[in-house]
């Protein structure tokens, strides 16, 4: 059979014997919606909060947080409808936009600021790119119960009401995109988002893909959302050709709660464990970067059989994306050596997590990274394999796995393995 997986804007494929295939585990996804109704449905019925309108009617300043360019979030169609509504109900309020980079970094031109966020630019005030290591750019809002210090941008604390736009899929170690990941790490400064991507947080049984209850690091991001008063948000669920299926709105919490059910019903998978599994991070714009990548190899990992082989697709145009990832494994005798060090306590940079993660599965698996953006040398030094094409990815794997049999996972972030 022609196995195809996203890769980029397009697909790599290869030829499989059948018999080879054991599973095929995919998303059951709805009819899309009509994205236009979607939105304005879930705007007029929000769940468990006052409307958008009553909201911003005595809000002079207003703060609406986005997402970078590494996030497949339709603003184009979101974001204008947030923006009128608003406007509507509050002429006189003053409208920013805060771009939630985390520690991504992303300084677009006017033209790519309106390929992504499209004709709202016109009515806001200023468009703001988050800096979390822009200390002047931060306030501190007080301690969370952990002792995690919430440093947050400024703009939170200046802005009379707070709304988030955004996407829900299943999350590597935060359980699931979305909600109050709009607010940390999205909005907040680089030691707050180190203390709540601790190693030690990274390591709880429950910081995994589609866990929020227990999950140490999705509990920290709740309460750090309710400490900057995000008020409102509008969360979008996307299939595997990023089209809106369901759209969710009102309250932080109960607006989040009824979105992740939804996408457990259309993401949950049965894991089918294989020798070899194949998978990649759905094609652009999560494939961009390797430091990306590793969502879609941790998914792989959920699914694997201890010892398997993970073969995972990344265009990867952006290259490692983040020097720190690579420099941790790169310079590591072994991926063992590495987690050793960081539990330690004598390791503590950004990107440890992402390093931190991907360690923790090459303990178990043999991975084979299959992109043109980066270079055999490259992958070879953070212990993994590297193959040009899907057909030369495979024949790696089965070199090592000869009578191996395949699942196929192809698009991993999207599907939410459920616990076996």
């Amino acid at each position: 059979m022609l196995v195809r997986i996203p890769f980029g804007r397009s697909f790599e494929e290869c030829e499989v014997e059948d018999s080879r295939i054991q599973a095929h585990l995919e998303p059951s996804w709805p009819i899309p919606a009509n994205p236009d109704f979607s939105v304005e449905n879930a705007l007029s019925k929000p769940i468990g909060s006052k409307s958008l309108d009553e909201l911003a009617e005595k809000a002079g300043r207003i703060l609406i947080i986005t997402s970078d360019n590494t996030r497949p979030v339709p603003s184009k169609t979101t974001l204008p409808r947030l923006v009128a509504r608003m406007k509507k109900a509050s002429p006189q309020s003053s409208i920013r936009l805060l771009v939630a980079t985390g520690l991504h970094e992303w300084s677009p031109s006017r033209s790519e600021l309106k390929e992504k966020f499209g004709q709202a630019l016109d009515y806001l005030e200023e468009v703001v790119i988050h800096s979390a290591k822009n200390i002047d750019s931060l306030a501190n809002l007080g301690s969370l119960s952990t002792g995690n210090e919430l440093y947050v941008n400024t703009l939170l604390r200046e802005a009379e009401l707070v709304v988030a736009e955004g996407y829900i899929e299943g999350h590597f170690f935060a359980g699931f995109t979305g909600g109050p990941k709009s607010i940390l790490p999205g909005v907040s400064g680089v030691e707050t988002i180190m203390g709540n991507h601790s190693p030690r947080n990274i390591d709880h049984p429950n910081a995994r893909c589609g866990v929020a209850e227990g999950n140490p690091i999705y509990g920290e991001m709740l309460e750090a959302a309710r400490l900057a008063k995000l008020r409102f948000i509008l969360n979008v669920v996307l299939d595997g050709r990023k089209q809106i299926i369901s759209t969710f709105a009102g309250d932080p919490v109960e607006a989040h709660r009824c979105g992740r059910v939804f996408t457990l019903k259309c993401c949950g998978v049965k894991p089918v464990p294989g020798d070899i599994v194949i998978t990649s991070n759905g094609g652009y714009p999560l494939d961009r970067n390797l430091y990306q990548l590793v969502k879609g190899i941790s998914n792989g990992a959920l699914i694997a059989k201890e010892g398997g082989v993970i073969v995972a697709c990344g265009e990867c145009v952006d290259g490692v994306g983040h020097q720190g990832f690579y420099e941790m494994l790169a310079s590591s005798s072994s991926p063992s050596e590495f987690l050793t060090r960081l539990r330690a306590g004598e390791i503590w940079r950004e990107a440890q997590w992402e390093a931190q993660v991907l360690a923790k599965v090459l303990e178990r698996f043999r991975v084979v990274v299959v992109s043109r953006g980066v270079d055999s040398k490259t992958v070879e030094s953070m212990h993994m394999m590297h193959a040009k094409s899907l057909k030369e990815g495979l024949e790696i794997a089965l070199s090592l796995k000869p009578r191996g049999r395949i699942t196929l996972l192809p698009d991993g972030p999207s599907a939410i393995p459920l616990p076996q």
